[in-house]
């Protein structure tokens, strides 16, 4: 895999996040994930050790997220200039004002939202004063899995009662970014606004390379589809989903919030208890998360991570033990739900859904693919890993059963 990148001046960053006094001594540092578990950034697994205020020595371990350094390509479509920026943002700014929120709300220390990460500090170059992010970026954040969080399993979707764990966080997660649009509106438009400006990932991507993408997808849509319209439709859907991103911001309505925008298995960590029973969630990825309706999260998750026989048993469900726990999550900070019915929302997901599914349709080329089409060096993983997902039997029988669904849930038209 070549050698690990280094960190440069990494105490800088970490030092004003431990406790008063102490300093990082030493720090080692490995790849932490395989080619194709994440495309937008390098992560390393740091074990820090920390020197406290009383000369003890502590062991700490780290992640350590750096841009797309050795991968072109990736640099281009993900443009770190932005993502970066964006994901220090809801570490930075996002998170520490929620807290306060929900503080002053009543809510006690020990009940706060805990779905991100711990933050230990992130820059976007060496240079304070600079304000493009270069190679030297860097957010530092616990390793939550030795606190017991997994990562998921992309080739295993999640059952019901880790999606229902996961709708209540969601919930929580939508809810309080608007609570404090709505109840603190200079923190918000100062702090948070700026940060989560639309982002599309098709802006760096030649057409001729997107054509190629499409093309792909289609040709597995039309091994399943039982009708010819069934095909233009999703062609469609894909030409409206581009449009999407390439959209203008959202306006403020009743259900716009920052959207996490890539809500899939690979982007949630769960945590078990002896039972072997989901007890808590750790949200992370944030790269382009964006003002928009709560819905795009929603549904994305649905469609891209959730058991199929779990999702047709349980959809109108898990709409709303969603919509109940996003209601209470608004209560609980003291904002008037008065506008919130239940209809309301539905409406809402009737406008939006359907711009999710080429989403969940096209990721299935990435979250189903075969290990073996995946180089094993970080720089040469390309696009080329979804033309030798195409036709593939899990991918196939997956999209079916997507079609299917989202006919039924009224989704799909």
């Amino acid at each position: 895999m070549g050698e690990v990148p280094k960190i440069t001046d990494l105490a800088k960053v970490i030092e004003p996040h431990l406790p008063a006094g102490a300093t990082l001594e030493s720090y080692t540092s490995r790849y932490l994930t395989k080619p194709g578990e994440n495309y937008g950034s390098i992560m390393l697994a740091v074990q820090a050790k920390v020197r406290d205020a009383n000369g003890a020595v502590k062991e700490l371990p780290l992640i350590a997220k750096l841009p797309p350094l050795t991968n072109d390509l990736y640099w281009q479509i993900f443009q770190p200039e932005r993502t970066c920026v964006t994901e220090n943002a809801v570490y930075k700014f996002l998170s520490p004002e929620l807290d306060k929120l929900q503080l002053q709300a009543g809510i006690p220390p020990n009940k706060l939202f805990d779905g991100f990460p711990r933050y230990y500090g992130s820059r976007i170059s060496l240079d304070a004063s600079a304000t493009k992010v270069d190679r030297d970026a860097v957010l530092v954040q616990e390793n939550a899995t030795t606190r017991g969080y997994q990562p998921g399993n992309r080739h295993k979707a999640y059952d019901l009662g880790q999606t229902v764990l996961i709708l209540h966080y969601l919930a929580r997660y939508h809810a309080l970014p608007l609570a404090l649009r709505l109840k603190k509106p200079q923190v918000y438009d100062e702090l948070v606004r700026p940060y989560f400006l639309k982002f599309d990932m098709n802006t760096n991507i030649a057409p001729e390379e997107k054509a190629t993408m499409d093309s792909e997808v289609l040709k597995d849509i039309r091994a399943v589809a039982t009708e010819e319209k069934d095909v233009e439709r999703v062609k469609e859907l894909l030409g409206l989903y581009d449009d999407f991103q390439a959209g203008k911001d959202e306006e403020d309505g009743p259900f716009t919030s920052l959207v996490h925008g890539d809500l899939w298995i690979n982007n949630m960590m769960l945590k078990y208890d002896e039972d072997g029973t989901p007890i808590g969630v750790k949200i992370v990825d944030f790269q382009i998360a964006q003002h928009g309706s709560l819905v795009h999260d929603v549904i994305f998750l649905l469609f891209s991570s959730v058991d199929v026989k779990v999702l047709e048993e349980n959809y109108y469900n898990f709409l709303s033990i969603y919509y109940k726990a996003f209601v209470q999550s608004l209560r609980d900070v003291d904002v008037d739900t008065s506008g919130y019915s239940y209809e309301a929302f539905l409406a809402e997901v009737q406008r939006v859904a359907h711009i999710q599914l080429p989403h969940a349709i096209f990721m299935m080329k990435v979250i189903l693919a075969d290990n073996s089409t995946i180089p094993d060096d970080f720089k040469d993983v390309d696009l080329s890993v979804l033309s030798k997902n195409t036709g593939i039997k899990t991918i196939l029988s997956h999209y079916e059963a997507v079609l299917r669904l989202a006919k039924k849930f009224k989704v799909f038209y």
